[in-house]
């Protein structure tokens, strides 16, 4: 009675087993059948192409005069007459400071007298070696010391010139360091001389926009706490990159300038200027950012593969792909979230 109970329990038992193998294997192939008729990801694509791109440029920089010079004096002696107003316009090889020559003066004086002395000697000298009443070398000592007495009197003439301290050039003086009566050493600033007929911007560019900038270029200016912008023109470029900064120095001419602008005035400069030539770009959104850099998904008959590329120069929009693709590639720029690689794509519109 027990025997014939238990072989049919046994038999259900399989015959349970059998049936939950058989639904568990029709499972994956609903699955993989699932998989192979997913539908194909749409998306958007860009055909790689040569493009002329104008960058926005945005620098940091500072007005300067045209010219700026510290008035020194090259002597030490006493300032006995200042010839200038403090901030007062003043043109090229007016005097600013007259020092005392009094002692120059006096020597220069002394040393006529004994230069008049020496020609006589010199004269009577020749007139007697021509009669043999005095020897060549006593001629010739004569000579030698009339010489001395003319560069001696150079001399005191350019000590007399030191004391007496110009302006080196046409400009507006600053405020004076020194007053009647002080004692001045050479190196000593007296005051300062700018010209302000023209202002210039000194500023810098990356490295990598270097070749974006060139002489004629014209840039717009404002400076700090003024919503006015100002014109200016790219003047002169050093001719290599700061190895320290890694940046290239740009001197830019203002063309009007104002009385608002003032040299040493910070001033922030937008220009936007194009490369000199064409390069492959992207929209920056095509670009997929992983640790090891950036890649990009290339379509290949059909099917995304994904492409490592290296990036060069970039706009807010725009990507510089200097290595990665090529002319005439095709890669996607919408639908990342949706497509694996080796998944085909159809694409709904080619940028």
């Amino acid at each position: 009675m027990r025997k014939s109970f238990i072989l049919p329990a046994i038999a259900i038992i399989l015959l349970i087993l059998v049936s939950i193998k058989i639904m568990h294997g029709c499972r994956k192939d609903d699955r993989k059948a699932a998989v192979t008729a997913a539908p194909l990801v749409q998306a958007e694509c860009m055909v790689v192409r040569d493009t002329l791109i104008v960058f926005p440029l945005r620098a940091v920089g500072y007005l300067r005069a045209n010219e700026r010079v510290d008035i020194v004096s090259q002597i030490s002696e006493r300032v006995v007459s200042i010839l200038f107003m403090e901030g007062s316009l003043v043109k090229k090889g007016s005097l600013l400071f007259q020092l005392d020559d009094s002692e120059f003066a006096a020597s220069l004086k002394r040393n006529r007298a004994q230069l008049e002395l020496a020609i006589q000697v010199e004269t009577r000298n020749n007139d007697l070696l021509k009669a043999g009443g005095v020897s060549l070398q006593q001629y010739e000592e004569s000579v030698s010391q009339r010489k001395v007495l003319e560069a001696e009197g150079e001399l005191l003439k350019v000590m007399i010139e030191k004391a007496k301290i110009r302006a080196p050039f046409t400009g507006k003086t600053g405020i004076r360091m020194v007053s009647e009566g002080a004692y001045v050493t050479p190196g000593e600033v007296l005051t300062s001389l700018e010209d302000l007929s023209i202002l210039e911007i000194d500023f810098t560019v990356p490295q990598d926009q270097a070749g974006s900038v060139k002489p004629g270029d014209r840039l717009q200016f404002r400076t700090s706490g003024n919503m006015t912008d100002f014109q200016a023109v790219v003047e002169a470029i050093d001719p290599s990159v700061n190895r320290q900064t890694g940046n290239l120095r740009v001197i830019a001419r203002v063309e009007s300038p104002f009385a608002a602008l003032v040299p040493g005035s910070a001033v922030t400069v937008r220009m936007s200027n194009s490369m000199n030539s064409p390069a492959l770009y992207v929209p920056t959104q095509a670009l997929i950012p992983t640790p090891a850099g950036y890649n990009t998904y290339r379509i290949v008959s059909g099917k995304c593969t994904v492409n490592p590329v290296k990036t060069g120069l970039r706009t807010e929009e725009m990507v510089e792909i200097t290595e990665g693709i090529k002319k005439g590639d095709t890669i996607l720029v919408t639908g990342f979230m949706k497509v694996r690689p080796g998944n085909k794509v159809r694409i709904i519109k080619v940028w």
